[in-house]
């Protein structure tokens, strides 16, 4: 957020960017005006403009009286989603520490769009220098990521991203060529024609959704034979998940693989494992971590889709500080992990 000085050019009034809805509510405007006055689109009387740019003074003002401050991250994960968004959220944790930076996690409950979205309004009313999410694509979670761009508090998604928002960037994986990617394993591990299943956390997860979209498509164009029979939504529990592939294998005993799109691996290789399936299925997951790794070395899972959590955390914390080279979307490897290269983990 830039203005002018008085008579002073295209000069930085500020070291910190005040949020939108901080002028606004010293200025007597509202944010609308604010932002129109910032981004100079015109159409704001100039004893209005005055006011705006006097607030900004006044703010910084107070703000160079003031000790330095570590900035403060909010951080909303889902919760009890498995041991990959704990991993996240350690990454977080240490990635902030190393920055200087506070990050703020909070756990959400999981699949609650409405949930989410009261927690990132939040954030437009406290003190936030920014916010990174695991996102939901849902109409009130865009709208709650729209308020806090109105307020000038950045946001980045992690892992999941969200359409048409006001967001700085997105860190994670392209999604969509994952589940190519399992495609394509799938296509050269199965023999023959066959019947295969895709499981997923949950229809908000535009992540799972892109994985699928991908997995199909190279299914369809490079192995017709192999026929996509159902897709399983587990809703990112283990139970439930556990409970649907049981039932899944025991309608299908002609089942030849399970792609599971995210959510759950640990429960869909166990079902495979309890219906004595684990050498003859051929399965394919997301995220390796030790809760997935002895389902790797024991040959259940044949080859897991990886994000590294840590580079993700980093990413993020390094964006929402403002670092040169930050990500504007999708820049996190992926990566194959199978139990012959899994020692360099």
């Amino acid at each position: 957020m830039r203005t002018d000085e008085a008579g002073g050019g295209n000069q930085p009034l500020f070291e910190r960017r005040p949020r939108v809805a901080e002028v606004a509510a010293r200025a007597g405007v509202s944010t609308a005006t604010v932002d129109r006055v910032i981004n100079a689109r015109g159409g704001v009387r100039k004893k209005t403009v005055a006011l705006v740019e006097k607030a900004i003074r006044e703010i910084v003002a107070v703000d160079r009286g003031r000790p330095s401050q570590a900035p403060s991250f909010d951080i909303f994960l889902p919760a009890n989603s498995g041991r990959s968004t704990e991993l996240l959220a350690e990454a977080v944790s240490r990635a902030g520490e190393a920055r200087g930076a506070q990050a703020n996690i909070t756990f959400v409950e999981r699949m609650n769009p409405s949930a989410l979205a009261h927690q990132l309004l939040q954030c437009a009313q406290g003190d936030a220098a920014g916010v990174a999410f695991q996102a939901l694509d849902h109409p009130l979670v865009r709208e709650a990521v729209n308020e806090l761009s109105r307020a000038g508090i950045p946001v980045v998604t992690l892992c999941s991203d969200i359409g048409d928002v006001e967001r700085l960037a997105y860190i994670g994986i392209d999604n969509r060529a994952a589940g190519r990617t399992a495609g394509f394993l799938m296509g050269r591990f199965c023999c023959g024609p066959g019947k295969l299943a895709v499981v997923w956390g949950g229809q908000l997860y535009r992540s799972h959704e892109e994985r699928e979209i991908g997995f199909r498509s190279v299914l369809r164009h490079d192995y017709p034979a192999l026929q996509i029979i159902e897709a399983v939504n587990g809703n990112d529990d283990p139970g439930l998940t556990f409970a649907c592939v049981s039932d899944l294998i025991a309608r299908h005993p002609d089942l030849l693989g399970v792609y599971c799109v995210g959510g759950g691996q640990g429960a869909v290789a166990a079902a495979i494992e309890t219906a004595g399936l684990a050498q003859k299925l051929i399965m394919i997951g997301h995220n390796f971590n030790d809760e997935t790794k002895p389902f790797v070395l024991s040959g259940t899972i044949d080859a897991i889709i990886h994000q590294d959590m840590v580079r993700i955390a980093d990413a993020a914390l390094s964006c929402l500080l403002g670092a040169k080279g930050s990500p504007v979307s999708a820049g996190i490897p992926i990566e194959i992990i199978t139990r012959e290269n899994l020692m360099h983990r």
